[in-house]
């Protein structure tokens, strides 16, 4: 027997394959296939939870922020009868008094051109939103005040402020 044809042989047995390596190769290459394919699947899957789950961050953030603005500017004014009710120049305005030696002023807080501003004035001037400061963006602003618990609601949600001192809540 030749050595060379017994070389040349061998290898032209090692290049044909079986039927059973093919499938085995086939079967393979199909599993690392599903296997990426859960893989991708997976990730777009934690990426749509991970975006849904930050913008409710980012919501609770806004709404923590607003409401922390909104609910220090009452506690600040905290005083017997200081929380009223006035009419600002797209409806209704949360009024806080203040009443010191030098006058009266009030903290006025209202809906304004999509925001919610305050306004600082001395009580009995008219409203001048050009001088308010804006607080947050929104485009409603409402309140209700029951048993020294008011409850503030914008475009963010609604939450409360509990005053110390005994309110009257007198409508102007």
């Amino acid at each position: 027997m030749d050595i060379n044809y017994a070389v040349v042989s061998a290898f032209e047995r090692s290049k044909v394959t079986s039927r059973k390596e093919a499938s085995s190769r086939t079967f393979t290459i199909a599993l690392m296939a599903v296997f990426f394919v859960a893989l991708m699947a997976g990730l777009a899957a934690g990426v749509s939870i991970y975006r849904s789950v930050a913008q409710v961050h980012v919501s609770a953030n806004e709404m923590r922020l607003e409401s922390g603005l909104l609910a220090n500017s009452v506690h600040v004014a905290d005083a017997a009868d200081a929380v009223d009710v006035g009419q600002g120049p797209e409806g209704k305005a949360l009024v806080l008094v203040e009443r010191l030696e030098s006058g009266t002023y009030e903290t006025r807080i209202y809906q304004y051109q999509g925001n919610i501003v305050q306004e600082y004035a001395i009580q009995g001037r008219d409203y001048a939103p050009d001088r308010a400061q804006v607080l947050t963006p929104s485009a409603t602003f409402d309140f209700t005040y029951d048993k020294n618990l008011l409850t503030v609601s914008t475009d963010q949600g609604s939450f409360d402020v509990a005053l110390r001192s005994a309110q009257g809540g007198g409508k102007r």
